[in-house]
């Protein structure tokens, strides 16, 4: 049996221990085992990980797009699972074992297994299932995804909690039904909703943020989805025996927006990467509007009209994501995770090869990683050569320099700016991934485990592993972590 929790982070979950029994439980009879999520930090990559055993990559979901585009996409297209197909650890284990697969993440459509496997849009109200039949002994409509951004009215932000305790709850339902339904080899179900609530009302929970409130009617809303969670699991594994292994796991943590942006920009202007365009008054007429609009937004609770408008008129988001004083043609580098209109600790820089002799590539790459590195070492975490961090046929995909800086610190794309800013976002979508604290817990196991640190990658060959199945038979960039793994 495996549960999916998107975005449970381990930090918290020690948080409010005391509230939750069966994790508390859980906690107790699982070895410590830390497991780091992928970079970037995004779900769809995660979890495309999780499934494959793969780096980003060699898989290819990689969204590495600014914030705004990522808005855009997410809300108006469903991701591509094409890469992902054939290549799960339930395809794998399924030509031994009848498998169970409920509601994966990027799983839409489903597709024919060993078994039963049901998915939904993340963009619609759609939900299918392989075979079609099992509708005829359910109604798929209870699982819809909640859709939409809520407005900071209390209203709103209600029904946005009673909707997705709502889904929960079918969910779980839905889990328990299926479990029964038959012998299952492999069970995996996931959930999204902790995901939503930590992103929409970590300012109302979180005490540290810059702008929390005291006596807030939401200060225990994520808590309160902790203890949701605590009773789903506790449901799920009780229905099971000792014989059957479990692993309860997040794809990545969740922390804060960053209250402060960098402006890597006007650092790589100063040392002669950017290029800015003519003066032109217009240029900073746009630049000052943007920049006051992003602070309104924030300041009178506009996100959610925000993210009706990017939906229905893409092209705004070019207004916000490009510079309008940046010449992007003939600068040779610059920030390619733009802050736009949500801050982001992680990101890149791209550099603009056309311009460069090829020679002259490495060069200028390292002299911009020491300049990074001279000028930011308090506040950077890791930089770095993307191959240095991945590798395979969609590395193109990533920009030339990685970057993940310290939590509290965003990405930002200004010049002629201060280099440390205010991010002015931090209100609008105020929870923000985390890559260091997601959950691994595993019971049951009918071998030891030998490693107590891992990645994401590690996940679908250790499954594999507890089938007894030789997980070496395929190409994945992770290893079991169990006795005999080596």
């Amino acid at each position: 049996m495996i549960i999916g929790i998107d975005s449970m982070d381990s930090v918290l979950l020690s948080k409010f221990e005391k509230d939750l029994p069966n994790f508390r439980r859980i906690k107790e009879n699982s070895p410590d085992v830390r497991m780091r999520s992928v970079f970037p930090p995004d779900s769809d990559t995660a979890w495309a990980s999780i499934y494959t055993g793969l780096n980003p990559a060699k898989h290819g979901v990689v969204h590495f797009l600014d914030p705004l585009e990522k808005s855009v996409t997410l809300q108006t297209m469903e991701t591509d699972h094409s890469t992902v197909q054939g290549k799960t650890f339930w395809d794998f284990a399924g030509m031994h074992k009848k498998v169970c697969i409920l509601l994966p993440h990027i799983g839409y459509p489903p597709w024919q297994v060993n078994g039963v496997m049901v998915a939904r849009s993340s963009i619609g109200k759609g939900v299918k299932a392989f075979p079609e039949s099992v509708a005829d002994n359910y109604d798929l409509s209870t699982l819809e995804g909640v859709g939409g951004v809520p407005s900071k009215r209390e209203k709103s932000l209600k029904k946005f909690i009673e909707d997705h305790k709502r889904l929960i709850s079918n969910e779980i339902k839905f889990s328990l039904e299926m479990l029964k339904a038959d012998d299952w080899g492999v069970f995996f179900t996931y959930s999204s909703s902790l995901d939503a609530i930590q992103h929409y009302f970590w300012n109302y929970c979180d005490e540290a943020d810059s702008t929390y409130q005291r006596g807030n009617p939401f200060k225990n809303v994520i808590k309160d989805f902790y203890a949701l969670y605590d009773v789903m699991v506790g449901k799920l594994i009780s229905f099971v025996d000792d014989e059957t292994a479990i692993i309860i796991l997040s794809d990545h943590g969740h922390g804060g927006r960053p209250p402060k942006l960098i402006n890597l920009n006007e650092l790589l202007r100063i040392s002669g990467f950017i290029n800015v365009k003519n003066k032109n008054p217009t240029n900073n007429i746009l630049e000052k509007l943007k920049s006051k609009s992003v602070e309104w937004i924030s300041r009178y609770d506009l996100g959610w009209i925000a993210s009706k408008i990017l939906k229905v008129f893409p092209q705004f988001k070019e207004f916000y994501s490009v510079s309008h004083s940046l010449d992007l043609n003939s600068s040779l580098a610059y920030v390619t995770d733009l802050s736009g209109i949500k801050a982001y600790t992680y990101g890149g820089i791209k550099i603009n090869k056309d311009k460069l002799a090829p020679d002259d590539y490495e060069i200028v790459r390292e002299k911009i990683i020491q300049i990074l590195k001279r000028e930011l070492a308090e506040n950077i975490i890791r930089i770095a050569k993307r191959e240095e961090v991945y590798y395979g046929e969609y590395l193109p995909k990533y920009p030339d320099i990685l970057l993940q800086l310290k939590e509290g610190y965003g990405l930002g794309n200004k010049i002629n700016a201060p280099v440390i800013d205010n991010a002015y976002t931090s209100n609008i979508v105020p929870g923000s991934h985390r890559g260091e604290t997601p959950v691994f817990f595993i019971l049951n196991s009918n071998k030891e485990v030998i490693r107590k640190n891992m990645s994401l990658m590690d996940v679908a060959p250790t499954i594999l592993d507890l089938l007894d199945i030789d997980w070496r038979r395929f190409d994945f960039d992770g290893e079991s972590i169990l006795e005999g793994s080596k």
